[in-house]
């Protein structure tokens, strides 16, 4: 999605040389808004950075939160082989919370774009916050003049696109900045599936819930994931994405139950 929205930046977007195209309108919108939210983001990066330098390194033991949270996070796992962009027109619907490993959280455009079995450890994908952080970032337009996405990362199969390439970075950067908190995971336990049926298969982690905003660590709690099985039955073909999501939706049940009033 970032490679469309930022297509006719990189190509240069130079018209015919003589004149104001409108090439050369959307050039200038584009970079406009980059170095508009580029402060802001780097506000974030900089709230990341500090919360994962401050974990404690003991457990958090049981599931618990300091204070009470206003707006109460809402956590929804980001699947990136649709790279469906609900919330779109509306930020609130998809979640104010992004997930990273506390050991990634310094240097954001290394995490993966969708990692799978073959990574040789345990990952999610990034959501939004942490891909507004790359468009934003050191490596991104305004950085390098250069950005490096996969070819997914550039599908736009969202409903309601807006055409107007300036408006739909501002829309996608607004989603990125409703990330208020970030779930900072730190893998315990990885027992790598060997394949279908391999029920000894399991993600254990410690979990940090960071403010981004008051810069504090308020939450913590412990999260596990596993292949989807019915013992003697069945087994699912995919146990690494599997785990992925059991362990997304064990973090998204749990900060439900921590925070509710």
């Amino acid at each position: 999605m970032a490679a469309v929205l930022i297509a006719t930046l990189l190509s240069g977007c130079a018209g015919d040389g003589g004149g104001d195209s409108k090439e050369e309108r959307t050039d200038r919108a584009l970079k406009g808004i980059l170095k508009e939210y580029e402060v802001r983001f780097e506000q974030r990066r900089e709230a990341l950075v500090t919360a994962a330098s401050h974990l404690p390194q003991d457990s958090p033991g049981k599931d618990s939160c300091d204070r009470e949270l206003n707006p109460r996070p809402k956590f929804q796992h980001f699947n990136p082989k649709s790279l469906v962009l609900d919330s779109y027109n509306n930020p609130d619907q998809g979640g104010n919370v992004d997930i990273v490993a506390a050991s990634e959280a310094d240097t954001p455009e290394r995490i993966t774009d969708d990692p799978g079995l073959k990574l040789g450890r345990f990952a999610v994908a990034p959501g939004w916050l942490i891909r507004s952080l790359w468009i934003t970032g050191p490596h991104g337009p305004l950085g390098t003049n250069h950005f490096e996405v996969t070819d997914r990362y550039g599908y736009e199969p969202y409903k309601g696109a807006e055409k107007d390439p300036a408006m739909r970075l501002r829309k996608i950067l607004d989603v990125g900045m409703h990330k208020r908190y970030a779930a900072l995971f730190r893998v315990t336990t990885y027992r790598e599936p060997s394949g279908p049926g391999d029920e000894s298969a399991l993600v254990k982690a410690d979990v940090f819930l960071a403010d981004l905003e008051k810069g504090d660590v308020p939450c913590r709690l412990t999260a596990s994931g596993e292949p989807l099985f019915v013992k003697g039955y069945w087994s699912s073909t995919t146990p690494y994405e599997d785990m992925q999501t059991s362990f997304q939706l064990d973090i998204s049940s749990k900060l439900r139950d921590m925070t509710r009033s």
